[in-house]
């Protein structure tokens, strides 16, 4: 069987406006791995939040835990999140120990370790990307602006007669 690499476009239609819209192929994954599961029971344990919490903390993304079959879905988990601020409160702290972890894996791509692709451009590449993304995970990575506070003092001008050449009084 031939395998074909292009990408394939899926019709799906929009609930409501009775038209074909085109999906792209990454938009399909996505509504795949964050679909909701009906029919199956509420999981919620503290052992269950802990895992979640624990899988964020090492680096991994919420909608990848998330599709793993023992887990909750992700909209369910939002939903938990949404209804919870002690959860809320769990996983922004659980992603602040994310941000470290990619910092690591950041660190540890550029000295050649395990995350290492052996491709200095490429990791180099991996690891900007990363860093971009700490900025915007956690504040402590976020790049520092330098901002100089400049003092101006007011200037009294003598608004007399300019004595010389070029001036009123020649």
């Amino acid at each position: 069987m031939e395998e074909n690499n292009q990408q394939t476009i899926v019709p799906v239609l929009s609930p409501g406006e009775g038209q074909a819209k085109l999906m792209s192929p990454v938009q399909a994954q996505i509504d795949l791995a964050t679909r909701a599961r009906p029919g199956q029971p509420t999981k919620r344990n503290p052992e269950l939040i802990n895992t979640i919490l624990d899988k964020i903390a090492c680096g991994r993304s919420l909608m990848s835990i998330c599709s793993d079959d023992d887990m909750p879905g992700y909209s369910t988990f939002r939903g938990w999140m949404r209804n919870d601020s002690e959860l809320r409160e769990a996983v922004l702290l659980a992603y602040e120990e994310h941000a470290e972890t990619l910092d690591d894996l950041a660190d540890d791509m550029l000295s050649g370790g395990v995350a290492s692709t052996g491709d200095f451009q490429r990791d180099k590449e991996r690891v900007a990307h990363l860093r971009w993304r700490l900025g915007k995970l956690n504040r402590r990575f976020r790049e520092k602006a330098q901002l100089d506070i400049v003092q101006m003092q007011p200037v009294i001008l003598d608004m007399g007669t300019i004595e010389g050449e070029g001036g009123d009084g020649v």
